[in-house]
């Protein structure tokens, strides 16, 4: 069996770590974003769908990327306000223990997704974490589980996915593995 998780309201709640980072790293361009507007349209989003409108609707595509790969640099300075889901935790330890393979499947990047897990001591549980930067196609695509189906070598029905957000539970259920919807930790 593997189990899928979505990191990003999932199996933690990096909302008020992303937002701050995305703050601050708009703040030194002279831009901003309040942690409510984050959480409520930016959140499970792609960056290059949500910084441009931060950033006065036309920013160039190198002002965009400049932006997030700040984001990046900064976001382990708010690790501290991440908050883990500990049910979601203890299931994934106890299917772990049981023999079943764990997969990580965000639109996040490899740098964020790396270090908040080893920020919880969890990194080692996964033995495949695939995010924004290894596929093509985001969520609301499921190539992301569908390329994790693949690594574990299993089947859809051999599968079960944790997921929170809209596009989230579309590439999920696109998958066509068993869906568990999270909606509060």
């Amino acid at each position: 069996m593997l189990i899928c998780v979505d990191l990003d309201g999932t199996l933690l709640d990096t909302v008020p770590a992303n937002a701050a980072s995305y703050r601050a790293a708009l703040e030194e361009l002279g831009f901003t974003v309040t942690d409510e507007y984050y959480a409520e349209r930016c959140n499970g989003g792609h960056y290059t769908r949500f910084l441009p409108p931060l950033m006065g609707g036309a920013p160039s595509a190198a002002d965009v990327e400049r932006v997030h790969d700040r984001k990046k640099a900064l976001y382990s300075d708010f690790l501290d306000a991440v908050r883990p889901n500990t049910a979601l935790m203890e299931i994934l330890k106890t299917m772990r223990a049981a023999g079943h393979d764990l997969a990580c499947v965000t639109t996040g990047s490899k740098q964020n997704a790396t270090e908040v897990l080893e920020h919880f001591g969890v990194r080692e549980w996964f033995g495949l974490i695939v995010t924004g930067e290894d596929v093509e196609k985001q969520k609301p695509d499921p190539e992301g589980y569908c390329r994790a189906m693949e690594h574990f070598r299993v089947t859809p029905a051999d599968t079960m996915i944790f997921e929170d957000s809209g596009i989230g539970l579309t590439a999920a259920k696109a998958s066509g593995a068993r869906v568990f919807r999270v909606e509060q930790f």
